[in-house]
């Protein structure tokens, strides 16, 4: 049998392991570091149409094979996961689903929670506190409302289940607001969107950005943040358009490019400042990410700490049709959002786009799946050194999710 690093942990938690031979049984020590684990959430190899999601876990991300082959915890159907503590939950991406959550049971691993609880699709989540979840799901068939969930991942419940307008929060009654992430901060939800008016995403109103703030959890409209210098924020279900720091500060990017599904605009992709106790966006503070790259839009961006953000910018200037929600050719950088320059990662090939869920950082890296036509791998990036250091290869189609999780 090869030897992988990730394990069986469905069978583990049974007293089982994956081969016969007692020589094969796995020790829970070669899962865990002390009281911590990786999790990964693997989309196995399979047809175009058909493939299936694992969760499994090692202690080693850099050496070795992480394969879902006989290991992992089976997921049905395609799947997204958010962490809320200690509790991992497995959304499915269907119009109704059923949401199971995993911890850490005593011998570090990774175990099925009692209890589940039935939701819509999320397109807008984020964890609250390490107990509480706050998620959207937002129609695109021009139905009036979307749905917010407060869930305590704790419980496995949904503890709050309530509708706001979604043409109050675009304004002009033509078209409305799309929201791609949420952000429960104090007494207030912060919600960014792009705008439009049928469900192939088509929009009149790609040149201004959008934030909607609205109290919690009574979920009035406040106000809806609008600023001309660049185009939508974020990108579909990316739940990374709000990057919060450690003074409270918020900062957004707009990718304004094709490859990120976004409609056509003449504005520059931009990183964009929220300062604490403002519902304003920074008029003194504008990040223009294609004039400093010569003309390169941002895809994605993670804030890691300190100042600095890891980002992904892609490696073409000319978008096309053919290019769009491909997210294709992308390359690694750090930003430092104080001085506004971009630092290009040494050692990391191009590679497709999408990374908070794919990501982690620790200790000054950030450890990431790197997905091109060589393959999956993880990839340890040392953000002072702007280098990345190449890892163990991932057997299967994507890293749907990457966590870090505790006892």
């Amino acid at each position: 049998m090869k030897k992988v690093h990730a394990v069986l942990a469905a069978a583990i938690a049974m007293g089982f392991s994956a081969c016969k031979s007692d020589s094969d049984k796995v020790n829970p020590d070669d899962l865990t570091d002390g009281n911590s684990t990786y999790v990964l959430a693997l989309t196995a190899d399979g047809s175009a149409s058909e493939s299936t999601d694992y969760i499994l876990q090692t202690k080693d991300l850099m050496t070795g094979v992480l394969s879902p082959v006989g290991q992992g915890i089976e997921q049905k159907s395609y799947r997204m996961y958010e962490q809320i503590g200690k509790t991992l939950l497995s959304i499915t991406y269907q119009g109704t689903n059923v949401v199971p959550g995993y911890t850490l049971n005593q011998a570090g691993l990774l175990t099925k929670k009692n209890g589940e609880f039935s939701i819509l699709r999320l397109h807008a989540r984020n964890p609250i506190n390490d107990s509480l979840m706050v998620g959207m799901y937002v129609p695109r068939d021009g139905t009036a409302e979307a749905t917010v969930y407060e869930i305590n991942a704790n419980q496995m419940k949904v503890t709050r289940e309530a509708k706001v307008n979604v043409f109050q929060a675009a304004g002009n009654g033509k078209e409305w607001a799309y929201f791609n992430d949420a952000r429960v901060i104090g007494n207030k939800l912060w919600a960014p969107f792009f705008q439009i008016k049928n469900s192939s995403f088509e929009t009149a109103y790609a040149d201004t950005a959008y934030v909607a703030v609205y109290s919690y959890p009574g979920l009035k409209l406040e106000k809806v943040l609008k600023d001309a210098r660049t185009g939508a924020i974020g990108v579909y279900a990316g739940n990374d358009a709000l990057s919060l720091t450690e003074n409270g500060d918020m900062y957004t990017y707009s990718p304004t490019a094709i490859a990120s599904g976004s409609a056509p605009t003449t504005k520059p992709s931009a990183v964009m400042r929220i300062k604490n106790g403002t519902t304003e966006f920074d008029k003194d503070y504008f990040f223009n990410i294609e004039q400093v790259t010569g003309g390169y839009k941002i895809a994605s961006m993670k804030y890691v700490g300190s100042g600095k953000a890891l980002a992904q910018i892609y490696s073409f200037k000319d978008h096309t049709a053919a290019d769009k929600w491909t997210t294709r050719d992308v390359r690694l950088a750090v930003l430092d959002l104080n001085a506004k320059t971009v630092a290009y990662v040494t050692d990391v090939p191009l590679h497709t786009g999408g990374m908070k869920y794919s990501s982690i950082v620790e200790n000054g890296n950030v450890y990431i799946q790197i997905k091109n036509n060589d393959g999956v791998f993880i990839y340890k990036v040392d953000i002072a050194a702007a280098k990345g250091t190449k890892g163990a290869q991932v057997q299967g189609k994507s890293v749907m999710g990457f966590f870090k999780m505790s006892k």
